[in-house]
C-alpha cells in the first residue's frame, strides 16, 4: 500500500513540437507504493509524460525529482540506473532471442560496461553472466513465464510478450515501473492475470503509474487516477471521483458541435435501401494480437453509421478492415454484394470506398489545390473533375483562399478540411471517416461536422470513426459503440446520445 513518502515529482513539464504544445505545464506527485493511473482521450499527452519521465525526450522545461533527487535532463540508461523502468504501448522484444536471453539483457542495465574483460574471457565475467541469468530466472519465476524460458519470444501469444516485457523491466529492479498500455490486445481471462500480476509488484514494493484504456481495469487498480486533456492535467483524485467528474465525462465524450436540427437531417431513411457494406463474424487481429472479435453488421446505401468509443477500442482497425488495410483472419467484409476479403485497397477506391484515415495523410510539399485533385488521379474525365473541384471548394470556402499554400502548412483543422475535399474528388460510393476532429479546436470541429452534416444529407453513405460521442451522435443516423473489439451497444444515434452506458463504456463504472 502506499505511504506519504514522494517518490516522483515531477513540476510544471512542458513539451513542444515545434508549435505544438504537447504538454502543458503538467504536475504530477506519486506517492511510494502507490498504483497511479493515468488516463485520458487520444492525443492528450499520455505516452509524451511517458517519455519525458524516462528520458526517451527531454522536457522544454520543467523539472522531476526521484526520491528528493533531481533527475533533470538526464539521459534514459541514466533513470534506469536509478531505477525507473517501463514498457512500451508496442511490444519491443528481440523476437528472434529466447524469453531468459531477453530478460537477462536486461538484467545488466545496472552494471557498467566491462567489455575490456569480455574480450579477454577474465574469470570475473563469468560469474556476472551467471548472476544475471539467476536473476532473470527468479523474475520470470514471480511473473510466473518461467516454463517459456527457452522459446524465441516470437513463438508465444501477444499476451505472453506482454508479460516478458513486464518481466524485462523488473530485472532492472525499479523502483518505479511505468506501463504502457500494457492490456492491450489481451483476452479477458489475460487482462484479469494482468491485474493480479500489477498487484503483486506492488505488494513488493515497486510504485507503479498505469495508462491503458480499459477503464474498469483502470479503476479496480489504481490508489488515484490523473487525467490529461490536450497536453494539461484537468483531473485528479480517486476513482469514482474521476469517474463522475464532469470536466472527465466532457473531456472523454466531446461537446456537440452546434449543428442546428441534431441528426442527419431530411435524407434516406436507414434501411429503405440496398445494403451497400456487409461484415459477417469478422476477426482481425495485429500479429498475434486478436483486436476485432466477432464484428457483425451492415450499412445501407445512404446511411451514416458512427463508431463510438474509447481510445484502443478498435474502431480505427475497422475502417482499416473495410477498406482493405487490413484483412480479417476470419470472416467476410462484403462491398456492393460482393466478397472484398483481401481485394487491394486501390481496387475498392476504384469502386467507390474512400477512407479518409486518421491523421488525414495530406501531402505537405503539394499545394491546397494539387492535393485536392490527387483525389481524382484514378479519373479521366475532366470535365466532370472541374465540377467536383468547384463542389469540393464551396465545401470548404478557406480551401479557396488558401489554394496555392502547402498542404504543410495549413492548421490541423484547414488539413482536416484538405482531406475529406480530396476524398470528395473522388466520388465516394461510401465514405470512411476516421477521428475528423483529432487534436481540432471546437471551432474548427464544428465548421468540419457541419460539413460532413451537409454531405451526409446529400445522399452520401458515410461511415465515422469519432472519439467525441456527442459530435457524432448528433449527425449520425445510427451508432455502434465499440469496446475492446466488440459492438456492445447500438442502437439510433439520437437515443443513445442520452444512454449512460455510452459514459460506461469510456470510462468504467
Amino acid at each position: 500500500m502506499a505511504d506519504n513518502t514522494v517518490l516522483l515529482e515531477a513540476k510544471g513539464i512542458v513539451k513542444k513540437f515545434g508549435g505544438v504544445v504537447a504538454l502543458d505545464g503538467v504536475d504530477l506527485t506519486v506517492r511510494a507504493g502507490e498504483i497511479r493511473g493515468l488516463i485520458g482521450p487520444n492525443g492528450s499527452g499520455k505516452t509524451t509524460m511517458f517519455n519525458v519521465l524516462t528520458g526517451y525526450i527531454p522536457a522544454t522545461s520543467g523539472s522531476m525529482r526521484l526520491g528528493g533527487e533531481t533527475l533533470d535532463r538526464l539521459p534514459t540508461h541514466r533513470l534506469a540506473r536509478k531505477g525507473i523502468a517501463r514498457t512500451f504501448q508496442h511490444i519491443e522484444l528481440f523476437k528472434g532471442m529466447t524469453v531468459l536471453d531477453n530478460v537477462v539483457v536486461a538484467a545488466q542495465c545496472r552494471e557498467k560496461s566491462k567489455l575490456t574483460g569480455v574480450l579477454l574471457g577474465l574469470p570475473g565475467i563469468k560469474k556476472d553472466e551467471d548472476r544475471f541469468r539467476k536473476k532473470a530466472e527468479e523474475e520470470l519465476e514471480f511473473v510466473g513465464i518461467h516454463q517459456y524460458n527457452d522459446l524465441q519470444a516470437s513463438e508465444l501469444s501477444y499476451g505472453q510478450q506482454r508479460l516478458v516485457e513486464i518481466t524485462r523491466a523488473l530485472a532492472t529492479d525499479p523502483i518505479l515501473l511505468l506501463l504502457d498500455e500494457p492490456a492491450a490486445g489481451m483476452n479477458p481471462t489475460e487482462k484479469q492475470e494482468l491485474a493480479n500480476l500489477i498487484r503483486k509488484i506492488r505488494d513488493r514494493g515497486i510504485t507503479v503509474i498505469l495508462i491503458d484504456h480499459d477503464m474498469k481495469m483502470v479503476s479496480d487498480l489504481a490508489d488515484e487516477i490523473t487525467v490529461l486533456d490536450c497536453g494539461r492535467k484537468i483531473a485528479e483524485g480517486l476513482p469514482e471521483a474521476v469517474q463522475s467528474d464532469e470536466t472527465v465525462i466532457a473531456a472523454y465524450l466531446g461537446g456537440s458541435a452546434d449543428l442546428g436540427a441534431s441528426g442527419a437531417g431530411e435524407r434516406t431513411v436507414p434501411g429503405s435501401a440496398g445494403t451497400l457494406l456487409k461484415l459477417t463474424n469478422v476477426d482481425t487481429y495485429y500479429g498475434a494480437a486478436h483486436i476485432l472479435k466477432d464484428i457483425s453488421f451492415s450499412v445501407a446505401e445512404g446511411e451514416f453509421l458512427a463508431l463510438i468509443g474509447a481510445n484502443g477500442a478498435g474502431k480505427t482497425t475497422l475502417l482499416k478492415t473495410i477498406s482493405g488495410l487490413l484483412v480479417p483472419k476470419n470472416g467476410t467484409v462484403e462491398y456492393q454484394n460482393m466478397p472484398v476479403n483481401g481485394v487491394a485497397p486501390f481496387k475498392l477506391v476504384g469502386r467507390g470506398m474512400i477512407h479518409v484515415p486518421e491523421g488525414r495523410g495530406i501531402f505537405p510539399q503539394l499545394s491546397v489545390k494539387e492535393n485536392i485533385m490527387m483525389g481524382a488521379f484514378l479519373r479521366n474525365d475532366k470535365a466532370e473533375i472541374e465540377k467536383d473541384y468547384e463542389y469540393a471548394l464551396s465545401l470548404f470556402p478557406r480551401l479557396k483562399e488558401r489554394i496555392t499554400q502547402f498542404g504543410g502548412s495549413l492548421s490541423g483543422g484547414e488539413q482536416q478540411m484538405l482531406a475529406i475535399a480530396r476524398a470528395m474528388m473522388a466520388r465516394p460510393r461510401m465514405l470512411l471517416l476516421d477521428e475528423p476532429s483529432m487534436g481540432l479546436s471546437p471551432k474548427f470541429t464544428e465548421e468540419v461536422f457541419k460539413v460532413i452534416q451537409k454531405i451526409s444529407r446529400d445522399g452520401q453513405t458515410i461511415i465515422l470513426v469519432e472519439q467525441n460521442a456527442k459530435a457524432a451522435l448528433g449527425v449520425a443516423d445510427r451508432a455502434f459503440v465499440i469496446e475492446v473489439g466488440q459492438i456492445v451497444l447500438e442502437g439510433k444515434a439520437s437515443e443513445l446520445l442520452s444512454n449512460p452506458k455510452v459514459k460506461s463504456a469510456y470510462l468504467g463504472g
